[in-house]
C-alpha cells in the first residue's frame, strides 16, 4: 500500500501541490485525472523523488520517508521498489529493445547478463515484440516504444509502476496498443498501478480508483463508477463534460 501524507511542492511563488493525501491500496490500479497544470505529474513523480516534493509522508509498506528529511538511502531504497513509464519513452538510442530493458536489471538489479537478457527476452514477449529483439529505437514505432518501456518496468519487478501519461506522445491509431498491453500487465502482474492519463476509457474499464485534481488538491476520488458516472463535484462534473457525453453519466 502506498500513503501520501501531506504533500507539498512549490516552484517560487507557484504551489503546484498543495497538501495531497491519499492511499492507493496494494495490487490495485489507480488513475489521476485533471486538466493540464493541476499537479498530476508533479504528484507522480514526487512517488520517485524524480521531482522531490517541499514536504509531506510517503509510506510504501514498511518504508516510511519523510520528504524533507529523505536519505540518499531512503530515496534509493524507494526507487529500488518503483518503476516509471514516461510518455517520452525514455529509450537509450543506441540500444536495442532487448538491450533497453535489461540495462535496469544490469545497473539497478545487479542481475548477471545472461539472466538480465532471458528476463528481458521474457517481458518482450509479454508485450507482444519478441521478433523487435534485435531493433533500435528509431526503427519501431511510437507505440512500439512505449510497450517497450512498459516491458522495461515490469521487468524490474516492482511494487509500483507509475506511468506519466504513456500515451499523450501518440498517434492516435498507436494508442490503443498501448492501453491494450497495460490492461494486460493489470490482469496478469501483482504489482500496484498509478496513471496519470486523460484516457476516461481506461480509467472506466481498468481503474479500481480514480482521483481527480484540480488546482493542486485532490478535488473528488472513488471507484471508476461514482467518480465518472456519479460525480458530485461540479468541477469534476465540468472536467467530464468534455469526454463524457452528459447522457453517460448522473449529474
Amino acid at each position: 500500500m502506498i500513503t501520501l501524507k501531506n504533500i507539498h511542492k512549490a516552484y517560487g511563488d507557484n504551489e503546484v501541490l498543495k497538501g495531497i493525501d491519499c492511499t492507493i491500496p496494494t495490487g490495485s490500479v489507480t488513475v489521476i485525472l485533471g486538466p493540464s497544470g493541476s499537479g498530476k505529474t508533479t504528484l507522480l513523480r514526487s512517488v520517485n523523488f524524480l521531482e522531490r516534493a517541499d514536504a509531506g509522508e510517503i509510506i510504501l509498506d514498511d518504508l516510511q520517508v519523510d520528504i524533507a528529511k529523505a536519505t540518499q538511502k531512503e530515496i534509493h531504497e524507494l526507487r529500488q521498489r518503483t518503476a516509471m513509464v514516461f510518455q517520452s519513452y525514455n529509450l537509450f538510442k543506441n540500444k536495442t529493445a532487448l538491450e533497453n530493458i535489461a540495462e535496469g536489471l544490469l545497473v539497478v538489479k545487479k542481475m548477471p547478463k545472461a539472466a538480465a537478457q532471458e528476463r528481458a527476452a521474457f517481458y518482450l514477449e509479454k508485450v507482444g515484440l519478441a521478433e523487435k529483439a534485435g531493433a533500435y529505437p528509431q526503427q519501431l514505432s511510437g507505440g512500439q516504444q512505449q510497450r517497450i518501456g512498459i516491458a522495461r518496468a515490469l521487468a524490474l519487478n516492482p511494487d509500483v509502476i507509475l506511468f506519466d501519461e504513456p500515451t499523450s506522445a501518440l498517434d492516435p491509431e498507436l494508442v490503443g496498443e498501448v492501453l491494450d498491453t497495460m490492461k494486460q500487465a493489470a490482469a496478469e502482474v501483482n504489482c500496484t498501478m498509478l496513471v496519470v492519463t486523460h484516457e476516461i476509457g481506461f480509467a472506466r474499464d481498468v481503474a479500481d480508483h480514480v482521483i481527480f485534481m484540480e488546482d493542486g488538491k485532490i478535488v473528488e476520488e472513488g471507484t471508476p463508477q461514482a467518480v465518472l458516472n456519479t460525480p458530485q463535484e461540479e468541477r469534476t462534473k465540468q472536467f467530464l463534460a468534455r469526454f463524457i457525453s452528459y447522457t453517460e453519466y448522473n449529474i
